[in-house]
């Protein structure tokens, strides 16, 4: 994609960002049940995904700009809602640990959100969790008001398993590397299912994302996976977008 880094800077210091949303589908029912928020940054010419732009949004230091927008958003759009479907959020590894982030989310949440138990925050493993005692202290005091904890990416960190001991995680999603050999490769299927026993055993929920087509749906759906998140079913599309697609009111 051919766009200059002035374009992108200057969508940047705008804040013009949009928050895009991608449904997950209950395993069981085939029914739509939430969505993940993702951030989109529109700029002149463009609609980039963070991979398009998160070196030069680093640079200019604006990222906790962008987190706040991607909060603010989702929970404006889950009061519209009206707590019939949840909505994740996704919140690097370092902010967990970063008590003015979490005081300030705890807070924006308490006063804003009608439904916070359809809140999900989906932790992002682009760097370890080194101080677990602090995440998990600040991870428990939010979802004292409801909101579900969630693992991104599960599988591909080193530190995943560490993470399910140490921290009050409800939902794992697992890395969509798992997904792509699934049709083909055993150890895939092995790991996914291990990842599935795991997760039911410990109480909590497992998410596939990156389900393209119908053997991936029915095979995951034989291993008791809980949700599917995918192209198969839809890509990110403005929230507008989503209610006319699935006639959602």
């Amino acid at each position: 994609m051919d766009i200059s880094s002035t374009e992108i800077w200057d969508a940047i210091r705008r804040n013009s960002y949009l928050l895009y949303y991608q449904p997950k589908v209950d395993a069981k029912t085939n029914k739509i049940i939430g969505f993940e928020g993702l951030v989109r940054l529109k700029t002149a010419t463009a609609t980039l995904t963070p991979i398009d732009f998160f070196e030069d949004i680093v640079l200019l230091n604006a990222t906790r700009e962008m987190q706040d927008f991607v909060a603010e958003t989702a929970i404006e759009q889950l009061n519209q809602l009206g707590g019939r479907f949840s909505i994740s959020i996704n919140i690097p590894a370092h902010y967990v640990v970063s008590s003015n982030y979490m005081a300030y989310l705890h807070d924006y949440v308490k006063e804003h959100l009608k439904y916070p138990e359809c809140l999900e925050i989906e932790i992002i493993e682009r760097g370890e969790i080194t101080e677990l005692a602090i995440a998990n202290k600040n991870l428990r005091k939010i979802k004292d008001l409801g909101v579900k904890v969630s693992m991104d990416d599960f599988g591909k960190g080193y530190s995943s398993l560490a993470y399910l001991r140490s921290l009050p995680i409800d939902i794992v999603k697992t890395d969509m590397s798992f997904i792509a050999l699934l049709k083909t490769d055993r150890r895939q299927q092995i790991i996914i299912r291990a990842i599935v026993n795991l997760c039911h055993d410990l109480g909590g929920k497992v998410v596939t994302e990156g389900v393209e087509d119908i053997e991936q749906v029915e095979k995951l759906r034989e291993m008791k996976v809980d949700y599917f998140q995918g192209y198969y079913f839809s890509r990110p599309l403005p929230m507008e977008e989503i209610k006319q697609k699935y006639s959602i009111v």
